[in-house]
């Protein structure tokens, strides 16, 4: 193998404050195959780039720099206009995301950004635009959060199609309802179905039915969760990378199945997933992992900028 591609998670999250422009151009800057990020809908049905459900009170201010306090509004409660008024730039002094990435080089002033301003972003990017891995989120027990599959797949497919985005993304999800019925609108669309079977927050039963996965449990597949995807119609399996093993990633690759892993940060991760014949992973780090792939010998991808930079 002589490629393996690395995704900037939530843009370059240890250097840069999360699902930020300024944490994407950090990204590019260093070299990324693709740019994941999370997004919800806004009470407008605009594309929003957040990764939680309501503002998270320690990444958020006010726009007279108060650090909001819990509990805070939905994100599907708030226009997009009042949205981008709050400041991500810092985590919030001792929190645990500021403690776990203490390297964030801080973006004061950045406020919570639409899928159009990333899309403006990226359209300026050379000498190469990295592929937009967009998790949609959604929780089957917390309807409120979102709009329905099939109305939450339409707006989100709307936005893409309009910003000229659809050939250059791919839509990943732990809610595999929203991944049928983006499939069900336009099967030309890539899709990554995104599992995780630790302890706490597993997706994935041994038996039963999972209400994240549309019907698709792995133990009507003969207990293969490659299968139950390739079944589903997905094309990229993204598992939590504790889940994996040399033998299930070779059945995936078996049935045409991609394997895309979260999030590695460590070295010892990055290097099993070599071994592992990974096609690709996301990371924290983009920096660590481009040098890491480098001193093995493999391909990373370049750096880019955007032409006003």
């Amino acid at each position: 193998m002589n490629r393996i591609t690395v995704h900037g998670h939530r843009g370059a999250r240890g250097l840069a404050p999360e699902n930020t422009l300024a944490s994407f151009q950090r990204a590019c800057a260093i070299g990324v195959d693709g740019l994941e990020f999370d997004v919800m809908v806004s009470a407008d049905d605009r594309i929003v780039i957040h990764h939680d459900a309501r503002l998270n009170p320690m990444l958020c201010r006010s726009s007279a720099g108060c650090w909001l306090e819990a509990p805070t509004p939905r994100i599907r409660e708030l226009a997009a206009r009042d949205l981008g008024r709050y400041d991500v730039g810092r985590a919030r002094p001792g929190s645990a995301i500021a403690q776990r990435f203490f390297q964030q080089t801080p973006a004061d002033g950045a406020g919570i950004p639409l899928l159009t301003d990333l899309a403006e972003l990226w359209h300026t990017l050379h000498p190469v635009r990295p592929l937009l891995n967009i998790e949609l989120k959604s929780d089957p027990h917390q309807p409120a959060d979102t709009p329905a599959p099939e109305r939450y797949a339409a707006i989100i497919l709307e936005e893409l199609y309009r910003l000229d985005l659809h050939r250059h993304c791919w839509l990943q999800a732990f809610d595999w309802r929203l991944l049928r019925a983006v499939q069900h609108i336009d099967p030309t669309v890539v899709t990554g179905y995104l599992s995780s079977e630790r302890n706490g927050d597993a997706t994935i039963r041994v038996s039963g039915t999972s209400p994240w996965l549309a019907g698709f449990d792995p133990h009507l597949f003969g207990g293969s969760l490659p299968a139950a995807i390739s079944a589903a119609g997905g094309t990229v399996w993204g598992p939590c990378f504790d889940d994996l093993s040399t033998k299930r990633v070779a059945q995936a690759h078996a049935i045409g199945l991609r394997v895309h892993s979260w999030t590695l940060n460590e070295p010892e991760q990055i290097n099993r997933a070599i071994d592992l014949n990974l096609d690709g992973f996301s990371t924290d780090y983009p920096d660590r992992a481009r040098a890491l792939l480098l001193q093995s010998g493999l391909v990373t991808a370049p750096p880019c900028t955007a032409a006003n930079a």
